[in-house]
């Protein structure tokens, strides 16, 4: 995409906000040609190692209120406890306990937290995470995050595959997310991972990811280092797909030089922790099963004993 084209992106006073003081990350949101409001936000603070998109839900000012709740409560954790699974929890709660919150106002998050050597991603709903790696030709693109929503729900079950998915009339319906129900409880999928050198993460609300293909996304990082301009040609990617949605972007490189590490990716989803919890019984019945066979033996070679 050509530097006109961000040039006129940007000239259109008040549609594209971007980030301010920022040295490893850039970030940048738009409207959309066919919303009103923009109702997602983001936060970045570098000096903390902390980064938020947040997609609110809800129509008219709603998910405007909702996206800002999320991000008041990261930033409120920042300064404090760092404990953004928390933050998460109090925005779900605040916004669930809010008079007027008739609309069923909500709101997706997608937040990264650094740690040393390492960065936590924490999400809920269709926000994602990208991680791209230096590599050939244009690099490597990683989906980190995965969809709390139907469509990701029938790929899960084998009922239809990625292709499908990107264009089923259902892409957009969610099955999570930060208020916007009745239900108190919200579960919070986390990944973490060691930085290597060179690498960058990319949050995203979905007007970028269900417009814009991963290998356009992965030819703009690898073609543009500086992390604005990748900002800004997301969004112009975005636009030129049509720009149906709001359009969030934050771009992050990794610490430089990369902080040493040697421990591997840790995940933590609600699939994961079933799956774990379902080895987890299924080992205490085989180890029940081999003590009572054990006792058995015992009990039959004494008794042989005695005869």
């Amino acid at each position: 995409m050509s530097e006109a084209k961000v040039r006129e992106v940007s000239r259109h006073s008040g549609t594209v906000q971007r980030t301010s003081g920022a040295t490893r990350s850039a970030g940048a949101t738009h409207p959309g040609y066919k919303r009103e409001q923009n109702e997602d936000a983001h936060w970045a603070d570098e000096q903390r190692g902390v980064w938020v998109v947040a997609d609110g839900l809800g129509g008219h000012q709603a998910g405007e209120i909702a996206s800002q709740t999320v991000v008041e409560e990261i930033q409120r954790s920042a300064a404090t406890d760092r404990h953004y699974e928390r933050a998460l929890q109090r925005a779900h709660a605040l916004l669930l306990g809010d008079e007027q919150n008739a609309a069923n106002m909500g709101s997706t998050a997608v937040v990264v937290a650094e740690d040393g050597a390492y960065f936590h991603i924490y999400w809920v709903g269709d926000s994602r995470a990208y991680l791209w790696s230096p590599g050939e030709n244009d690099g490597t693109l990683k989906q980190l995050t995965s969809d709390h929503s139907y469509v990701q729900m029938l790929v899960d079950s084998g009922a239809i595959d990625s292709a499908e998915a990107a264009h089923h009339p259902n892409r957009h319906v969610i099955t999570r997310c930060i208020g916007g129900s009745t239900n108190p409880k919200l579960e919070i999928d986390r990944v973490s991972s060691p930085w290597a050198p060179g690498q960058r993460l990319l949050l995203c609300s979905d007007g970028l990811s269900a417009e814009v293909e991963q290998e356009q996304i992965a030819r703009i990082l690898a073609e543009n280092s500086d992390n604005r301009r990748a900002a800004d040609l997301l969004i112009a990617a975005a636009l030129d797909a049509g720009g149906k949605d709001n359009i969030t972007v934050q771009v992050i490189d990794a610490p430089s030089p990369a902080p040493a590490n040697t421990k591997k990716w840790t995940s933590r989803t609600a699939a994961a922790l079933r799956a774990f919890t379902q080895r987890f019984k299924l080992g205490a019945k085989m180890l029940l099963a081999i003590v009572a066979l054990g006792l058995i033996a015992v009990l039959a070679a004494d008794l042989l004993g005695q005869l």
